[in-house]
């Protein structure tokens, strides 16, 4: 059938169809770009994301004729502009970044490119042996001099800063001493879910430190819950523990006659007066006689004791010589 004229092409309208239906039927929508990336890094990128999430590539003026037909995500249309790919998933907004994140890969700096990030040369020794190397890097403005028979560079210094236009001699150093600065891939701009926009700075969580937050929230919870004897199976055991130790403690301290804890009551009760009978003179009282009694009472049953059991060994041995 001949196209009526003045209307849009059968492959424009099957497109925009297409668009309308994937954002229905997917929770998650990205909008990322894609300048800069090789062909061959896309279809890399398109293989690891593969059952995990579905990459579009059409024009904007198609992504945008859908949104106009889509109310509720119409205030995606102002991250449609440069070169803009799709990304449908259903899974976890935060996930979805760190997979975009993870698919990006190191890339050196081009000549006449605006650098996105400071780039600085530590102070150190090179794998450059000396050579024509030495005056790429020299035009560079990189200090360099040899030293153990290998380039080294004398002082950190900063080749370019983010927002300068990279020069051809830097890019040039960059790729001698093998720097790549930057990752190449897909630029997260938003990420869609449930009437909520997410931009990357809200998307770029430190997965280390927010684990390491967890786990002081935990045992700064722990420790609270146990010191107001709050009752909860993670706590229960600690608290009782220190229920006991606590009980234990006051009877030492207050000479609570309880059963339990009479042999270290009287133990401690004497270790005391024998200190206190060390400090006073013997004129003074009779304490110290009556202490040294007690040691020589106590020394005395304890060689009393030796001396049974050394007679039980004796007799011991006599029946096994007369059985033996």
């Amino acid at each position: 059938m001949a196209a009526v004229r003045g209307s849009p092409p059968e492959w424009k309208v099957q497109t925009v169809e297409e668009i309308l239906r994937l954002f229905k039927t997917h929770s998650t929508i990205a909008i990322v770009g894609f300048r800069g990336v090789p062909s061959n890094q896309m279809q890399r990128i398109r293989r690891e994301l593969r059952d995990k999430a579905l990459i579009r590539v059409v024009k904007n003026s198609l992504v945008e004729k859908a949104l106009e037909r889509l109310e509720d995500f119409k205030k995606l249309e102002e991250y449609i502009y440069d070169q803009t790919a799709l990304i449908f998933s259903n899974i976890n907004p935060f996930k979805l970044y760190r997979l975009l994140e993870d698919t990006k890969e190191p890339s050196p700096l081009k000549p006449n490119q605006i650098s996105p990030i400071d780039v600085v040369i530590e102070k150190g020794p090179t794998p450059i042996p000396p050579g024509p190397m030495m005056a790429e890097l020299q035009n560079a403005g990189i200090p360099v001099g040899i030293e153990r028979g290998k380039v080294t560079v004398k002082e950190t210094v900063t080749v370019v800063k983010a927002g300068e236009v990279v020069k051809p001699e830097v890019a040039r150093a960059l790729n001698v001493l093998g720097i790549k600065p930057v990752k190449v891939g897909l630029d997260t701009r938003v990420i869609y879910e449930n009437s909520i926009l997410l931009t990357p700075d809200v998307l770029s969580i430190d997965v280390e430190k927010v684990k390491e937050e967890i786990a002081n929230a935990h045992q700064m919870a722990l420790n609270l819950a146990v010191n107001c004897a709050y009752i909860t199976r993670e706590t229960v055991e600690v608290v009782i523990a220190k229920a006991f130790t606590d009980a234990r403690n006051l009877v030492m301290n207050v000479g609570l006659p309880v059963r339990e804890l009479m042999p270290e009551i009287i133990s401690r009760a004497y270790q005391e007066a024998l200190k206190l009978a060390s400090l006073l003179p013997e004129s003074v009282s009779g304490i110290s006689l009556m202490v040294k009694k007690v040691e020589e009472r106590r020394e005395e049953k304890e060689e009393e004791e030796k001396e049974e059991e050394k007679g039980e060994e004796e007799a011991l041995e006599g029946l096994g010589a007369l059985f033996g």
